[in-house]
This record gives structure tokens, C-alpha cells and sequence, in this order.
């Protein structure tokens, strides 16, 4: 899931249009290069747009999924809080969590290492469940508060950041791990402490090896808000639910909703790739 290749965010550079300047100045498309990939997504996204344009089985579907003006607790608006929010905090508890699994302390470190085994064993369907359904009730009733105050959003956000915090600190220790050990080594001969190397010397260069696969986890978030419909959080992947089911319009509903994930996806992936590419230290 999170810590596999992600098929738009890590597009081979050999999909890129490279152009070539011939001996007369100038240039040309080498054909074997060319993202044809591109072209196919972009033909499908054409044909649904058509579809929607010009049936009224495609427009109704399209409107009660796609709703304008856009609510604030429903549709893109919650997939886009889910997303952002969750992927937010469980970069944060990544970077504590990472951190810890390349501490030289063995007990922080034996912690560390046994949260994320422990979390990555688990389907995140069942996560979601668990927390939302077991621990957020248990934690209301310690804190003498009544379970239903707490909204199902919140408790999905929670699960999947608790969730993705496990494969992001992965992310992290990879990248800490990437940076040359003469980086530390320089670091100390100037007389920094070991937590400021780690700021100013050590995060600094891992951020960049780590950015292709916290791209990566981004993307999987995104999609795996669809889970939390389980939960009837009204994102996108409910509104379709919903929609089909009291139509029985299911070829509509989940091809809308189908096309809709690809747009999201691939913008954020080639928004991500030129970012990677702007950040990208030349060679």
C-alpha cells in the first residue's frame, strides 16, 4: 500500500517528452518516449466528460456526487480534509517515530520498531474499525465524555493518521539512513550536538531522498479515504454509495466516481514530480 510504488507517482523519467535538437537546430519527439500513458488517462477523462455533457443519467450522477457549490462537510471537501489533516499529523508522528527507530537507545528504538511492525500487519479496514469503534469509545469514556460527541470524521482522520504515521516513519528512517555518515562525522568536528546535527545537517539532506515516497504515501491516503465510507463519512466514495443506491444507477455512480480519483491522483502526481524536480540537487 503505502510503501509500494505508486503507479502515477513514480513515473519512469523515460515518459517524459525529451526533446533532441537535431544537427540543423531543431528539435524533434522521439516517439518511444513519448507518455502515451498520458494521452490514454487523458482520453478516458474526455470520454467521461463527454458522457456527463451530454446524458442526463450521467448529469444527475455527476451532481449529486460532484454537488456546487461545494460543501463543507461533504464530497471533495471531506476527501480534501481527510487527505490533507491525516496526512499532516501522521507526518509529524512519523518524523517522531522515525526518529526513534534510528535511536541509538535500544529500548526507544525496540518501541519504535514494534509500533510499525505491528500497525503495518494489520489491513487498514480493520484499523479503521478498531479505533474508530473500540479505541476513540474507550478513550470518551476515560475522559468522561459521551462517545457520540465525537464526530466519525475525526475518528477516521485519527485511525489513518495512526496508520500511516507507521509507514511514514519508515519513509524517514530511510532517508536519515540515506545521508553520508562524514555528513554527522563533519557536523561534530565543528563541535554541534547531536540534535543539532540532526536539524541542520542530517533532516535537510534526507528530505529530499525521502520526498519521491512521501509523495507516494500522499497519494495512497487520498485513496484510501474511500475506506472510511465504512464509517458513512460522506466523501466522495459514500456520496457514489448513496447516490447508487437509491437509483440503482451503480454504472454511473461508480464510473464518475472512478474517473474522479483518477483526475485527483494524477494532478497530484505530476504537481509532485515538478516539485521533486525543482527541489532536485543537479548532477
Amino acid at each position: 500500500m503505502a510503501d509500494g510504488d505508486d503507479g502515477h507517482a513514480r513515473v519512469a523519467d523515460a515518459d517524459l517528452i525529451e526533446a533532441t535538437r537535431t544537427p540543423g537546430g531543431a528539435y524533434r519527439f522521439d516517439r518511444k518516449e513519448f507518455p502515451w500513458w498520458l494521452v490514454g488517462l487523458l482520453a478516458i477523462v474526455a470520454l467521461m466528460v463527454v458522457a456527463i455533457l451530454f446524458s442526463e443519467a450521467y448529469q444527475e450522477a455527476f451532481a449529486a456526487i460532484f454537488p456546487v457549490p461545494f460543501s463543507w462537510t461533504e464530497g471533495i471537501m471531506m476527501t480534501f480534509y481527510l487527505t490533507i489533516g491525516s496526512f499532516l499529523v501522521a507526518t509529524v508522528l512519523g518524523l517522531f517515530i522515525g526518529l526513534a527507530r534510528v535511536s541509538k537507545n535500544t529500548a526507544v528504538s525496540n518501541v519504535a520498531a514494534l509500533y510499525i511492525e505491528f500497525v503495518r500487519g494489520i489491513p487498514m479496514i480493520v484499523f479503521i474499525f478498531t479505533i474508530a469503534l473500540v479505541v476513540v469509545p474507550d478513550f470518551a469514556d476515560l475522559i468522561n465524555q459521551p462517545s457520540r460527541a465525537i464526530p466519525q470524521a475525526i475518528r477516521a482522520s485519527a485511525a489513518m493518521s495512526l496508520f500511516y504515521a507507521a509507514f511514514i516513519a519508515e519513509v524517514f528512517r530511510a532517508g536519515i539512513q540515506s545521508v553520508p555518515s562524514t555528513q554527522s562525522e563533519a557536523g561534530r568536528a565543528v563541535g554541534m550536538t547531536e540534535s543539532q546535527i540532526m536539524r541542520k545537517v542530517v533532516l535537510p539532506q534526507a528530505v529530499r531522498n525521502m520526498l519521491p515516497a512521501l509523495g507516494n504515501d500522499l497519494i495512497a491516503l487520498m485513496k484510501d479515504t474511500s475506506l472510511v465510507s465504512v464509517l458513512a463519512v460522506r466523501e466522495f466514495t459514500q456520496m457514489a454509495r448513496l447516490y447508487g443506491g437509491s437509483t440503482f444507477r451503480f454504472r454511473e455512480s461508480f464510473f464518475i466516481l472512478t474517473v474522479i480519483y483518477v483526475v485527483l491522483t494524477l494532478s497530484l502526481s505530476l504537481l509532485l514530480r515538478w516539485y521533486e524536480r525543482r527541489v532536485a540537487v543537479p548532477s
